[in-house]
């Protein structure tokens, strides 16, 4: 009995890994000609090795089940199982996209039409609500046993290194300070807005550098 997505996952990949297994995948059931003029022997083993191989075969008396002879409807049977119908890839995909949800994965990352931003975010999104709280609860446990301050960061690395990212970035902190420093605000208040919107303290001069040498 399945109780999770994990464990449907698990009994789907066991059902399909059987079905391709075992399954009479490109198999076919052809009508042969009941002619003593053909050789069905030879005729049947040339069909082994070819693209679609055909591995069943009957004569058209057995197809025809004691009756007339069919003379025109030669189709082939095809004994490929219908896979779709039973929903497995929408179940597997449904089954996956659960799993990796719970542990705060976005699906949306496994798509294969992802963009750029679309994995930034995914993997800001991950470290952000699941790995950022692990990170600070080991960091708390390691402070405890051994008597030191220890802080553990994984959003910091998550930022944008690009050239491009980086002068739209430095371009903004520098227009918020000029725009800051016109309002009049002091530098502790410049700091605490740098503090609380993520952006480096240090990148805010001290008072005591801003001063000109020698005063």
């Amino acid at each position: 009995m399945v109780h999770s997505p994990a464990g449907l996952l698990h009994a789907l990949e066991d059902a399909l890994a059987e079905t391709y297994a075992t399954a009479p995948l490109g198999s076919q059931i052809v009508s042969m000609p009941e002619s003593p003029d053909i050789d069905n022997e030879n005729l049947g083993r040339s069909f082994r090795g070819q693209r679609g191989r055909v591995l069943m075969r009957e004569s058209v008396n057995v197809g025809a089940a004691g009756g007339p002879a069919p003379q025109t409807d030669w189709k082939p049977a095809d004994m490929t199982p219908d896979l779709s119908r039973a929903m497995t890839a929408e179940s597997w995909k449904a089954a996956r996209d659960s799993i990796t949800y719970a542990y705060g994965v976005l699906p949306a990352l496994l798509n294969t039409q992802a963009t750029g931003p679309l994995v930034r975010e995914a993997q800001r999104h991950l470290a952000q609500w699941q790995l950022q709280p692990i990170a600070t609860a080991i960091a708390e446990e390691t402070t405890a046993k051994l008597g030191t301050g220890v802080s553990i960061d994984v959003m910091n690395p998550l930022q944008a290194y690009d050239a491009g990212g980086r002068a739209r970035a430095l371009s903004g902190v520098i227009k918020g300070l000029a725009e800051a420093k016109a309002a009049g605000l002091s530098d502790q208040q410049i700091k605490n807005a740098l503090d609380f919107s993520g952006v480096a303290s240090d990148m805010q001069p001290s008072a005591a550098s801003a001063e000109p040498p020698g005063t």
